[in-house]
Order: structure tokens, then sequence, then C-alpha cells
């Protein structure tokens, strides 16, 4: 967030980090309803946000990887829409909402950055409706693991192997497939030689056929 600061800007910057928190896995970060605080930048692990539908089960909405802000919901209500768990022992920074808008007011080039990112995580979300809304369960898994591999490795090209620290009913949730769906599907792309799974590690042995499923109509 802090890139293009000066000097003193970046110190401003730097003070609006009130601490880093540390979660064990299972652990919140933050539950739904809970008044808007901080936002979070996940320094290491993995966080998954849900939240409960109609029925009560909870829907697993996204998975956030180091890098990535947390919290982006609650700008509109001030309230956090999502429940935040980590997935793994993880870390993350909290930055004082109230002390970032008034860093944003001084200072323009923080301001066009947090745009950037605002709308960087907007493009994301809308990517993801549009496929659930209208690929069938190949696309989705062979876009979902993808876009991990990327996210493990951003800015350079994805990464072949890493860890898959959802569970496969997270999976299924986030991708709203049925579980015995998403199993069933990396067995085939396993028996077709596109990746490999050993325990909760994914290889990718062929990311362009992934990328050809994740792209057919």
């Amino acid at each position: 967030m802090p890139a293009g600061l000066d000097p003193a800007g970046l110190r401003g910057f730097e003070h609006t980090v009130t601490r880093r928190q540390h979660l064990k896995r299972h652990e919140r970060l933050y539950q739904r309803g809970m008044p808007l605080e901080h936002l979070f930048i996940v320094a290491s692990g993995q966080i998954k946000t849900e939240r409960p539908m109609p029925d009560g089960r909870p829907q697993v909405v996204g998975f956030h990887l180091p890098g990535q802000l947390l919290g982006l919901e609650a700008l509109a209500t001030h309230v956090y829409l999502c429940d935040a768990v980590a997935l793994c022992d993880s870390a993350v920074c909290a930055i004082s909402y109230s002390m970032l808008t008034s860093l944003i007011q001084q200072r323009s080039t923080l301001l066009l950055r947090f745009h950037a990112l605002f709308g960087t995580e907007l493009a994301r979300q809308q990517s993801s409706m549009l496929l659930l809304g209208n690929a069938r369960a190949p696309q989705r898994l062979a876009a979902f693991l993808l876009d991990l591999a990327a996210s493990h490795q951003a800015p350079a090209p994805p990464a072949p192997s890493f860890e898959l620290r959802m569970s496969r009913d997270d999976i299924a949730s986030h991708l709203g497939l049925a579980l015995e769906s998403v199993s069933r599907q990396l067995t085939q792309f396993r028996a077709a030689g596109l990746l490999e799974v050993q325990n909760r590690r994914i290889e990718l042995l062929d990311a362009e056929a992934l990328q050809a499923i994740a792209i057919s109509s």
C-alpha cells in the first residue's frame, strides 16, 4: 500500500500499523457484525472469509494470501460483513482505519494507491462471480488452482507447486460445488497428467492445459 510515498509519508504510514497480530489455525481475526476499526494485510499464512447463507450454513467468500487486504467489505457499512478465520498459523498487520483515512487526506499518492488496491480486489471478486455463475465444475476448479498458483508467486510466473491450506470442504463451498465434485475433479486432473497431489501440496504439471480448461465454454 505505501508504494510511492516519500520518506515522510512512509513514516506516517508506518505509524498507522498499530500491531502485528499472530493467529493460530482456526482462530478468528474478526467476526461479522463487529465495528470497523482496522483493515488488515496478510503478512504470512492464509485467511478465509465466510458468511452464513439463509439456511445458516457458512459460505466461503474468499481466501486471502500474503500481501492481500482484508476488511474492505466493511468500508460502506463500517461493520465487518464476514468472519475472517486463519486456515493455518498466520500473521497480519492491523492498520488503524481512522488514522489511515487521516493520512490519505494529506497524501494523494496514498489515496491513488488505495484506490488501485480496492479496484484490484473488486475486479478479482467480479471475475469470481462470473466464474461461479457460468462455469462448469472443471472450469471452476482449474481457474481456482491457477489463481492460487499465481497468488503464491505474484508478480512472477505461477508457482509450480503450493500448499492447499484450505480443506476440500472450503474449496467446494467457495466454488459452489459439492465436495464429491471437487474430489472427483482433482482425481480426473491427476489422471490426465495435469497435476500431482501429495497430501495438501499441489504440483501443476501442465498449467497450459489447465488454462485451456479454465477458459473453455
